[in-house]
């Protein structure tokens, strides 16, 4: 059997992250800005935030706008004054001023928006920054990348997206093959100045990577390539620096030296708790000179030992402090230059782990600090972040020029659990989180005056400062705050907290998964859906996925129960009502309607039933408003009609019964171009003082173009500009090599950041921005923006053209070509004269967005493809020299799908429909046979979400006084609707996401009551006992840290209206930990059928290592109570404890198999039956071989995964009660889950290991290598990339239809919180799909330059070559929707195939549930 592995929801747990000061042109160049009429903050971006989890990698920019700040009770009050009106102002006309105004305050706000994603070939373990020679050139930062198997990637930011400079593999090193690969742990580390690059390697090695930062060192290097920034990399085993440097922990770079220098943290002799009576303080710490220009030597500068035993991890210090700071388990120590060290313990613990002496004054504060992350905010202050979010400020207090004592506060904060804490510019941080949402945060300094001498000196006349008699005495306290003309910042101590900016949202690890059904307050069922627990350290987030987003109705809308489009349109009538929080140019006040051969126009009000005001004969085309929304323009297959604000025609703008009908019109006041059927376009002008509209010609010297689409649009964020032209310099070759040359000299004065002179050379080279001269429809219009004309020519160039001077800036043929990305990068004449094969439909240009929108041009093809271009900011050119204006502008492809369509053609065509302000989300919506949402957010791409019944119109209205509300007429009738308020859009799959009080490590569904059962773990203070029961005392002390476990209850939660509260529980035993739930089916005599639905849980008790574990398996019933009448509260659903079974061994496995309870009992599984619903009988057992990780069954068959021994499979027989055992997979693997994958008849067996490999296994006991059946058949392996936490066996079906579902879908929840799947997939389209996949791995361009089949390749050193080719790629196959057609067309040539066939295949492959 063949299989195809792909993802439903992409990894957000974020794991490395980076700030970067310069890595994308627009920290550079001034940012576009929206028209001056619209009230938007300005914005300029203040640095690029590089994230990465997983295989996942994305860049960021943070946004800084300065707004006013406004406290509750300003907004009350000024909401109040705002009510009185012009009466409040009384007979003075004019202002009396600020006597009875508070002044403005405003505060900065930083926003992440988000640039690039990627997913790369390989798992990220390391971020870190560099600047080349290069960057002193174009000022930008470069990125290096780490990846497992000892790999760096050289990035940088090249025509709008991530480029690769370099790649760097050490895999098949020495160390790499014959090294422990099981403790390795990589670490990158940069020099602060980019001359050196590290990663460390098994066997206590450095990878080295030289970069070259002087130009002399180019011309230095022999045989090698001078086009790249760095010399040759080598390998540097430290036991040849010294013999002493063996077990490497930590290493970093020190800032403030001349020569690359490290500090290096290791242990020559290993310990633990129980040794430290004889082995304690075993680390030592040595600062190091890396000078490779002399030959290799490395000069010990510092060497420092006895350090503590619990040592994790180095900070490197300011330059200004000096030094390094060691994190340990119990304290903090800081190692200055010299070898002084100085230490502080924060908890009791310290006198036990280090005979160093520290400081105790802090041991109050009973921290413990494992899992924690340290950033320097300030020269002597470092925020210490714990591992449950807790922030801690550090102070290092000086005596004289060295530390003196080391001092740590109080919380004062409290962020996401961090996996990694960096600066993200002036008094910010980015707290990354692998758990949930991370945070980017502002840092709150407020430092104490220090007190002012009271002792004054005598002044003769040669100490008499005239200038005060302009300034006063600065030594007089009142005038303490000014110096210079400026305030007097404080320099006392300084008190540190964090708060937040903004928040990037993440599911982070998943827990557990459960499918169940939505059900309201009457217990109807209405929708299926997916909850997955995510978290870890702190509270839980439920996450609750749905299949799309949910048609939430309002009301009906009979009048339109036949519409087949509908416009409703914000016109100025007398008679309309006014909402206080709907601006005039929202409020919708006319809706025209059409269907058949006729539009129908309504008057719209806040009554249920709108008032008809008119009918005109044809169908409608397109309506808009016209001439600042006084009037509407209609458009039809005849004519072009301007209609009053009630619905009669006024002028007929455009009817020649002669020619072609109009099959298109695109209307943005005052421009109309409408598209004939032989492709022709016209174009009308309006006057908006005379009220008229008249046709202009496109071309003055030729015909104009015949086009596929043409499309008028405005633009009011201002991204849509042009370059000024700029003429050819005749010695431009010399010019530009000096520039050049002087830009290498500048910029290796100022390695680690740009200068204010460099910005302001770097801004001067490139072409001026062009200013249009304002007009008279540009003054009357100012909110609109600017707009714009663009037209797709039949042969596929695009041009866009500016208005109303009608000038080309931009002409292309990357949107024909369906090219990743394009700009204006044709001249006259250069297009090519063959027609595209996939003619496109629609071209819409519309703004995408929540909050801040981006511009977005999508396009919809006659295949049913739909394309979506980012429309971003360029700074520069890419040409030398253009002779005419260039539009400002890259259109970058950001998604991509095909839509299906049945038979070749849609039942119902597709139409994009933009929208504006639903509940604060502007996109689009796609009517249709299979209808879809288009939304984004600053930080998220673009996502769609489809809807399962199709769509005839759409459109947005705000008539009834909402303005998150819209009309769908759907298959069930015509609805105003809006969008839940919680739903969440920012991931792949839409969801609700609940913040929880707690903990929770498991969750379950009952069918029968339609509730849900977690399971929460609480941390408790660990409690030993001894065998006989007796309460076990440790070490006792005021400040002693006590050991914690794991307590577990039972939560039931609601349903409906008010979902997730807990309305009832069960509390287990002291150290009772729940190790699985699951809702089984068991036989029951008083049931309907004879069987019922129960939750079972298993459980098991952690007392330490000096007394044997055991467990119990619990059977619970959720049951409906009826209290007594009249006492509130007494109704509701419980928990039902029905028995309690104590088991030897944990139970950590749990399912039911024909209506027997299948459960683990440590090296053991049995099957018991329920008795009366009483107690657990046993009917048969079967001896495993250690540890029981999953119990999965299908129909009568079990499959068994051993954590040391892979699985079995067994069946269970009834007559007698006995299990047999079939057949046994022999290799030595450690598998998570296993589960049946079935298609058609035929089965395989799945196992994910910890490592996160993929292994299919099939029975054929006609084989000869399978022993009579006694030994499974390994078929396949695949890598996945990230451990598998959970996974869920699901029901696939073609149609909804199919009674018996023909094959089954694995659903895998991992620890970077991704959700994927595993399909079956038949012989003839794996065949196909997998060439398709070689085509990629050949000709496609990845990311960071990784190999996609090596990424997926799993090493077995039993097997003569890799089983790689059973399992599909999904990610790797998703890349060929985004290739050029061109390169599509080549790849299918060679295949034998064309491409609607391949993105059939995937779209057949591809969702789920």
């Amino acid at each position: 059997m063949y299989g195809l592995h792909q993802t439903l929801l992409p990894a957000s747990a974020i794991h490395q992250s980076l700030f970067l000061p310069n890595f994308t042109p627009s920290t550079i160049y001034p940012p576009p800005k929206p028209h001056a009429a619209l009230d938007v903050p300005e914005e300029k971006v203040v640095g690029n935030l590089v994230v990465a989890g997983g295989q996942g990698l994305r860049v960021f920019e943070i946004r800084e706008t300065l707004e006013a700040a406004t406290s509750p009770a300003e907004a009350i009050s000024g909401n109040l004054d705002g009510d009185q009106g012009e009466e409040s102002i009384g007979d003075g006309f004019f202002d009396e001023g600020h006597t009875k105004r508070a002044p403005v305050k405003y505060e900065t706000r930083r926003k992440l928006h988000l640039l690039a994603q990627h997913e790369l070939h390989g798992a990220i373990t390391g971020l870190a920054a560099l600047r080349t020679l290069e960057s002193s050139v174009d000022g930008l930062d470069r990125l290096l990348v780490s990846f497992e198997h000892a790999k760096m990637a050289l990035l940088e930011w090249s025509r709008g997206g991530i480029s690769t400079v370099s790649l760097h593999t050490y895999e098949r090193c020495q160390q790499m093959n014959t090294g422990d690969l099981q403790s390795y742990v990589p670490m990158l580390r940069t020099d602060p100045l980019s001359r050196m690059a590290l990663l460390s390697l098994p066997e206590d090695s450095l990878a080295v990577l030289p970069v070259l930062q002087e130009q002399t060192e180019f011309d230095a290097l022999e045989g090698f390539a001078r086009d790249v920034p760095y010399s040759p990399s080598f390998v540097l085993s430290l036991s040849d620096v010294s013999p002493a440097l063996k077990n490497l922990q930590d290493f970093l770079f020190l800032s403030g030296f001349h020569s690359p220098t490290l500090a290096l943290l290791y242990s020559p002799l290993h310990t633990w708790s129980g040794r430290y009576q004889s082995v304690k303080d075993n680390y030592c710490l040595e600062i190091r000179t890396l000078d490779l220009s002399s030959g290799g030597s490395y000069p010990l500068l510092t060497s420092v030992n006895n350090l503590p035993s619990d040592s994790l991890y180095l900070v490197a210090c300011p330059a200004e402090l000096g030094g390094v700071v060691l994190i340990t388990s119990t304290g903090v120590v800081h190692i200055d230059q010299s070898g002084r060290v100085v230490g502080a313990g924060v908890n009791a613990w310290w006198n036990y782990a280090t005979n160093l002496k520290g400081d105790h004054s802090s041991e109050g504060r009973k921290l413990s600090l494992e899992g924690s992350r340290c950033v320097f905010v300030a020269e002597r202050d470092m925020l210490l972040v714990l591992q449950n979010g807790d922030v801690h400020q550090v102070r290092f207090e000086m005596d004289g020029r060295a530390v003196g004592m080391i001092k740590v506060d109080e919380s004062s904060s409290s962020v996401p659990a961090p996996s990694s804490v960096v600066v993200a510019g002036d008094k910010a941080i980015f707290v990354s989180c692998a758990e949930g949402d991370s945070l980017l945060a502002k840092v709150d300094v407020k430092r104490e005056a220090l007190p002012s001498d009271d002792i004054k000196e005598e002044k003769d006349d040669m100490d008499v400062d005239w200038d005060e008699d302009l300034y006063g005495d600065l030594n007089d306290p009142s005038n303490a705050s000014l110096a210079n003309g400026s305030k007097r910042e404080p320099t006392g101590p300084a008190t540190i907290s964090v708060s937040p900016y903004d928040i990037l949202a993440g599911v982070g690890k998943i827990m557990d998964i459960e499918f169940g059904i939505a059900a309201t307050d009457q217990g109807l069922r209405t929708y299926p859906q997916l909850v997955a627990i995510s978290g870890g350290s702190q509270r839980s987030t439920f996450n609750v996925f749905r299949r799309g987003i949910p048609i939430t109705k309002r009301r009906r809308f009979n009048e339109l129960s036949t519409s087949e489009a509908v416009w409703f349109l914000p016109i100025e009538r007398a008679s309309a009502l006014k909402f206080k929080d709907i601006p005039d140019a929202e409020r919708t006040t006319i809706l025209i309607s059409t269907e058949g051969n006729a539009t129908r126009i309504f008057a719209l009000s806040n009554k249920a039933v709108p008032e008809q005001i008119g009918r005109l004969t044809g169908r409608t085309l397109n309506a808009a408003p016209f001439f600042q929304r006084s009037c509407v323009m209609r458009a039809t297959a005849n004519e072009i009609t301007l209609l009053d604000s009630n619905g009669k025609p006024i002028q007929l703008v455009c009817h020649q019964p002669g020619l072609p009908p109009i099959v298109s019109a695109s209307i943005s006041d005052p421009y109309v171009v409408v598209r004939r059927a032989d492709g022709t376009v016209q174009f009308f002008v309006g006057d908006t003082v005379a009220r008229s509209v008249s046709e202009v010609s496109l071309s003055e010297n030729s015909d104009a173009p015949v086009c596929q689409v043409a499309e008028v649009f405005s633009d009011s964020t201002g991204i849509y500009r042009t370059f000024e032209p700029v003429r050819p310099v005749a010695q431009s070759v010399p010019v530009n090599g000096t520039t050049r040359s002087l830009a290498i000299r500048q910029g290796q004065q100022s390695r680690m950041q740009l200068t204010q002179q460099q910005i302001k050379r770097l801004q001067d080279q490139e072409p001026a921005i062009s200013v249009d001269a304002p007009s008279m429809e540009t003054t009357v219009n100012a909110a609109r923006g600017s707009q714009w004309l663009a037209l797709l020519t039949r042969r596929g160039e695009l041009q866009i053209r500016s208005l109303p001077d009608l000038k080309v800036v931009l002409q292309s043929e990357g949107l024909g070509s369906s090219s990743p990305t394009f700009t204006d990068d044709l001249g006259d004449g250069a297009t090519r004269e063959e027609e595209r094969e996939d003619e496109v439909v629609q071209l819409v240009f519309c703004p995408i967005g929540r909050n801040t929108v981006r511009p977005h041009l999508i396009t919809l093809h006659r295949s049913g493809k739909l394309n979506a271009y980012e429309a971003q900011p360029r700074f520069t050119v890419d040409a030398s020299a253009h002779t005419r204006r260039s539009l400002a502008v890259r259109f970058c492809k950001v998604h991509t799908q095909l839509l299906p369509i049945t038979g070749g053609t849609t039942k119902l065509p597709y139409t994009i429909i933009p929208f504006a302000d639903i509940e604060g989300q502007t996109g689009a919506f796609i009517t249709g046979e299979k209808p879809h949402w288009i939304l984004s957010s600053e930080a998220h791409p673009i996502r769609t979400f489809a809807l399962k019944q199709a769509a005839m119109a759409f459109g947005k209205t705000t008539h009834l006084g909402g303005k998150g509300e819209y009309f769908i007429r759907i298959e069930d009738g015509s609805f105003i609707c809006y969008l839940p308020p919680t739903l969440n859009i920012d991931f792949a799959i839409p969801c609700d996401r609940y913040q929880m009080e707690r903990t929770y490590t498991s969750i379950s569904f009952d069918p029968t009551s339609a509730h849900y059962v977690g399971a929460a773990s609480i941390t408790v203070p660990f409690q030993a006992y001894d065998e006989e029961g007796e309460i076990q005392l440790g070490p006792e002390g005021e400040n002693l840290i006590p050991p914690t476990n794991q307590r577990s209850t039972l939560e039931l939660f609601s349903q409906g209206s008010d979902p997730w509260r807990v309305i009832d529980g069960y509390d287990f035993d002291q150290n009772e930990e729940v190790l699985c739930m699951e809702s089984v089916t068991l036989e029951s005599p008083g049931a309907n059928g004879g069987y019922r639905d129960f939750i079972a849980v298993g459980t098991g008790f952690n007392f330490g290592e000096d007394r044997a574990t055991r467990g119990n398996v619990y059977i619970f019933e959720v049951v409906e109570i009826v209290g007594p009448r009249g006492k509130a509260g007494g109704s509701g659903w419980r928990l039902r404890l029905r028995t309690k079974d104590p088991a030897r061994n944990p139970v950590n496995a749990i399912s039911h198999i024909n209506g027997y309870l299948l459960h683990s009992n440590g090296p053991k599984v049995y099957v018991k039956g329920f008795d009366h619903d009483e107690q657990l009988m046993g009917l048969a057992f079967l001896d495993v071989m250690l540890y029981v990780t999953s119990l999965k069954v299908f129909k009568n068959f079990i499959l068994m995964s051993d954590l040391c021994n892979s699985f079995w499979l067994v069946s269970l027989q009834e007559d007698p009660y006995k299990f047999t055992t079939v057949s046994k997979d022999l290799q030595k693997v450690s598998p998570i889950t296993t589960d049946f994958l079935v298609h058609e008849g035929q089965v395989s067996f799945v196992s994910n290991d910890r490592a996160g490999d993929i292994r299919m296994l099939d029975f054929d006991p006609s084989d000869p290598d399978s022993l009579n059946g006694e030994r499974l058949l390994l078929r396949t392996e695949y890598h996945t990339g990230a451990p598998v936490t959970v996974s869920k066996v699901i029901a696939r079906r073609k149609t909804a239809e199919e009674e018996f579902a023909p094959q089954t879908q694995i659903i895998y929840a991992t620890s970077d919180g991704a959700l994927t799947t595993l399909v079956s997939v038949k012989p003839a389209r794996f065949k196909r799909l997998q060439l398709v996949s070689d085509q990629l791995v050949r000709n496609a361009q990845h990311v960071a330059g990784l190999n996609p089949r090596a990424f997926r390749t799993v090493r077995n050193d039993l097997l003569p070559k890799p089983l790689s080719k059973g399992i599909l790629d999904g990610a790797l196959l998703s890349h060929f929707a985004l290739q050029p057609i061109g390169r599509q067309r080549e790849m299918m040539r060679q295949i034998g195939t064309d491409a609607v066939t391949v993105a059939s295949d995937l779209q057949a492959l591809g969702g789920f549930w």
